[in-house]
């Protein structure tokens, strides 16, 4: 039996369909999620195209190993144009829509041209149809995924069939508006593939099935083996348990105590205890669930009941990249404001680390006099209502809505902008965790911590412990080697499709546990060798998209990460050894030459179909 990708096209434009299949070859080279979306990416969406243009495409992605392997694999990746950066992008989501979209009879949607009036696409039991979504058009993101359950038969319960949507910020083409998708506040969010669906005026899609996928398993016993090794390892992991107890946000304290947690656009640092996962736990957190078939389940739902940021009767998920963005980066270190805006940034669809970016941005800019606007750090009652303003395009919203670059741009004050190609960064100074020096400008997305995730070896020494501050020779060798391989790594992981945890724990061989699964599964011969070629190739691919775009190609290091830190620990550290030294020992890993590929990477890589983008 053959691993066919069955995919469905949807052109909006003339409302009709088309199914195909992804033939094994393909699979085999790519497997799914990110790695299928950006090779088809390349291939088909034209060279300038308008990202918020009927030419744009969508590609909804689960991966060969979605809704087959018990430990986290109900992730899907969409991969498009991004309208913030202009050039390529992919993200990334948990919950259960994966899982469903692959029992419905498709492993993978591509969304083509645009609508003209708001409709939301529905999947079946392997039967699809285009619905009217006017009534939904509008609505925040929650009351649009109860809407679409029961319009389709089912409880307004999200773990009972799939459902991926957006919310106002997506409708009014707000640069950085996310994909919110089921069970529950999952989001696709960097790089603004929600307003890419907003200029489609697709609302929605919801998908279920009841397609048995043990039936592509080519040997269950094997699989069920290989797949309970890997299950065992990471149940068995304190981090695991850790990150059961208290989430993602864990990592505030510690990442603070070494100076590492930026507060006030990068500027400086400041308290954050009653921020942490650990207080916020104690106080505020009423449940603890994890996407579908998950063994860690570290999502923190938490409650505001009392004050000026109560949340009637509404939980609110919470995020560490999420609490820092919209907390310390913009002068917040109260729970109730920072939770209060997290959940305006989920139901109004926004990206909430490109929102936290944004009002940064803004508060410098202000401050600076460039931009009338009474605002200052830690303006709580501000920044929810330019949280509002931005996502209906209102007054100062509709300056605010095209992102962090744009606004410092804009004012010509590119220091004002902290991040990578036009998105962003995350919580970690990568003056301090010094891997990020090369792994954030290097991301293919952009500012971006997942596509290589530094602090796995900074702190917690996986797959070896460095330390973030060394930057002798040695040292900088070191962390430009594992970056690489990270990237090559997490490349593979968004394409099997799976969560990041597991392949962030000690002992886990993610290459191996990899070859062995889709082995045992499909009767493959994959080694570990062929699983970092799928990652190395996928990495290169996307690269190719900013070389086809003349955009982004060459990798730069944010201004202001030549400036020492201001205060902390790792007072007077900067960025700028280790990235110009490590750029240069990078490029020659890779075989790139100023962040384009050779034509004897391509070949090497059996990318010889697009050696023309380089020669």
């Amino acid at each position: 039996m053959n691993m066919d990708f069955r995919i469905l096209r949807v052109d909006l434009t003339n409302k009709t369909f088309k199914e195909e299949v992804i033939e094994e070859d393909l699979v085999k080279k790519y497997l799914g999620g990110r790695g299928l979306g950006a090779y088809l990416a390349l291939k088909e969406i034209p060279k300038g195209a308008d990202p918020l243009g009927p030419e744009n495409k969508l590609y909804f992605f689960s991966g060969p190993l979605s809704g087959i392997a018990t430990m986290s694999s109900s992730r899907f990746t969409v991969v498009g144009k991004s309208p913030l950066t202009g050039s390529y992008t992919h993200s990334n989501a948990g919950g259960n829509f994966s899982y469903w979209l692959r029992f419905s009879g498709f492993d993978g949607i591509v969304i083509e041209g645009m609508s003209d009036k708001p409709v939301y696409l529905a999947i079946i039991d392997g039967k699809y149809e285009l619905k009217d979504a006017s009534k939904i058009w509008g609505q925040w993101t929650g009351s649009a995924t109860r809407m679409i359950l029961k319009e389709n038969g089912f409880p307004e319960d999200e773990t009972k069939a799939g459902v991926a949507v957006i919310g106002p910020a997506g409708e009014n083409l707000v640069k950085f508006a996310g994909i919110r998708a089921s069970d529950y506040e999952r989001f696709a969010g960097r790089g603004g593939l929600g307003a890419v669906m907003g200029s489609k005026k697709l609302k929605g899609i919801i998908v279920y099935g009841k397609r048995n996928l043990l039936n592509t398993v080519i040997d269950r016993e094997k699989f069920f083996k290989a797949n309970s090794k890997v299950l065992e390892k990471i149940i068995k992991q304190d981090t695991t348990k850790t990150l059961h107890a208290y989430g993602t946000n864990v990592l505030m304290q510690i990442v603070n105590s070494m100076g590492a947690l930026p507060a006030m656009n990068f500027t400086t640092t400041m308290n954050t205890e009653k921020i942490s996962g650990e207080y916020i736990k104690s106080n505020y957190v009423v449940a603890t669930h994890g996407c579908h078939d998950c063994p860690i389940a570290c999502t923190q739902m938490a409650m505001v009941t009392t004050g000026p940021f109560k949340v009637s009767g509404e939980e609110i998920k919470y995020e560490y990249e999420s609490t820092w963005t919209i907390g310390p980066n913009i002068g917040l270190n109260q729970p109730e404001p920072v939770l209060k805006l997290q959940k305006i940034a989920n139901e109004l669809g926004l990206d909430i680390i490109s929102l936290g970016n944004t009002l940064a941005t803004t508060v410098e800019l202000a401050k600076k006099g460039k931009l009338k606007l009474d605002v200052d750090w830690g303006d709580a009652a501000v920044f929810q209502d330019l949280a509002y303003k931005i996502a209906y395009r209102e007054g100062i919203g509709n300056e605010l809505a095209e992102g962090d670059y744009a606004l410092a741009m804009k004012y010509n004050e590119p220091n004002a902008f902290q991040g990578a190609r036009g998105q962003g960064l995350p919580a970690y100074d990568p003056r301090v965790f010094k891997g990020f020096a090369i792994a954030y400008y290097t991301a293919n997305r952009g500012g971006d911590h997942l596509e290589a995730y530094a602090p796995t070896w900074e702190l917690f020494g996986v797959p070896e412990k460095t330390d973030p501050l060394d930057e002798s020779e040695a040292g900088i060798e070191k962390e430009v080697k594992i970056v690489k391989w990270n990237q090559d790594i997490f490349a593979v992981v968004d394409s099997a499709v799976f969560c990041k945890f597991e392949n962030l724990l000690p002992n886990v061989d993610t290459e191996q546990d990899f070859a062995d699964l889709l082995n045992a599964a499909f009767g493959w011969n994959m080694s570990q060798e062929d699983i970092a070629k799928i990652g190395e190739r996928i990495f290169n691919v996307e690269r190719l998209f900013h070389v086809k775009e003349g955009k982004w190609v060459k990798d730069e290091l944010a201004p202001r990460m030549r400036e020492p830190v201001s205060s902390g620990p790792a007072k007077g550290n900067t960025a700028s050894k280790m990235f110009d030294e490590g750029i240069k020992r990078y490029y020659e890993l890779r075989g790139w030459i100023d962040g384009k590929p050779t034509k004897e990477t391509l070949e090497r890589l059996g990318l010889e179909e697009f050696e023309s983008l380089v020669s």
